[in-house]
């Protein structure tokens, strides 16, 4: 009979712990590197070179180096190791390609096998759409459904929230956070390859728009006390209300002299915004509606932009003209009748509206 020893038994205890330990260890490295190549896989980064060439019989290798080279991956291991975990490694085939701005390691893989042609197709996006009217555009084109544009936006979802991350555009430092990208999708042709994303979409957009709203327009904003969400807040109901630039530079001036009085806006354009309603004639029922949006009941502005402005409307929100009138109607025709007090509005209405 073999007796053990109490130190053979606490040495065969210890020597489980380590053991233990040291699998624990295994595991939770493991679950790490598992968390950081997804992060590097999924993760988008924006790429300056978007053009990117695969010669003929190039191996999975040099296409990495290349891509790491042109700055349009990060981490070559996790492309290469991806691939072989995919088993595409030899799929992924010769040609040019015309790469979004905004790609990661996953999508990227899948345009490379896909061999897609950058076909291109045409978006015209008119200065006072609203995000709805963008989302019905692209649906009626074949490409989207509304409600992924929605999801992306933030428009109609809780809390207003969208599916991607908005950090590195500076403009949206003053935005509230419960407020949609209403009014930062700038109104523009743009052209899209056949591949692109809603995400894409949306961000070419907030491109675009970051790009028209200059240093200087924002300089002059800030110098005014004022916020680039209040201006195409502002904006917004400008390009709903009236067509031309002298208009809306007069226009400005009488909404923005009425919000400093604390008087309400009455801007018809905000009505129309709650009802979906795109007529200029409201009933009195719609002059009752309880919404902040509505700004014949507040005398702010509303929450947010209620349309997609121009560069035109952008800027007669920073730079109004200044006049004696108080009031403003637009007949029939689209012409602007203006008045000093509400006697002469009242005149103006019974002669243009009746």
């Amino acid at each position: 009979m073999q007796v053990y020893k109490p130190e053979k038994r606490q040495a065969k205890r210890s020597g489980r712990k380590i053991f233990g330990v040291f699998v624990i260890l295994v595991i939770f490295a493991g679950f790490i590197m598992s968390i950081w190549f997804l992060f590097i896989l999924l993760n988008p980064i924006s790429i300056e070179h978007t053009q990117f060439t695969i010669s003929q019989g190039q191996s999975v290798n040099v296409i990495s180096q290349n891509l790491f080279e042109d700055g349009i991956i990060k981490n070559k291991f996790v492309f290469e190791t991806y691939t072989y975990l995919k088993g595409i490694e030899s799929k992924l085939k010769a040609g040019e390609y015309n790469l979004p701005n905004v790609i990661n390691i996953k999508r990227l893989t899948e345009i490379l096998v896909a061999g897609e042609i950058p076909q291109e197709w045409e978006l015209t996006v008119i200065e006072g759409w609203t995000v709805k009217d963008i989302a019905w555009r692209l649906e009626n084109m074949g490409k989207f459904q509304t409600k992924e544009l929605f999801e992306a936006t933030g428009v109609n979802q809780p809390n207003n929230k969208f599916n991607f991350d908005i950090s590195s555009y500076d403009f949206f430092s003053d935005k509230p956070a419960m407020a949609n990208l209403e009014g930062y999708m700038f109104p523009d042709t743009y052209r899209f390859f056949a591949y692109a994303t809603i995400d894409d979409i949306v961000r070419k957009m907030l491109n675009n728009f970051d790009k028209k709203l200059t240093l200087q327009l924002r300089q002059d904003i800030q110098a005014q006390g004022k916020t680039i969400f209040d201006i195409i807040t502002m904006a917004s109901i400008i390009e709903r209300e009236v067509m031309t630039d002298n208009d809306r530079a007069i226009v400005s001036g009488i909404f923005w002299k009425r919000f400093e009085a604390g008087v309400p806006l009455q801007a018809d354009s905000t009505i129309n915004y709650i009802t979906g309603k795109k007529t200029p004639a409201l009933s009195a029922e719609d002059l009752k509606i309880n919404s902040f949006y509505n700004t014949y009941l507040y005398g702010d502005l509303p929450p947010g932009p209620i349309s997609n402005p121009g560069l035109a409307s952008i800027k007669a929100a920073i730079y109004p003209a200044a006049s004696d009138y108080w009031y403003f109607l637009t007949d029939s025709q689209s012409n602007v009748h203006y008045g000093r007090d509400f006697e002469e509005h009242k005149a103006n209405k019974e002669k243009y509206l009746n």
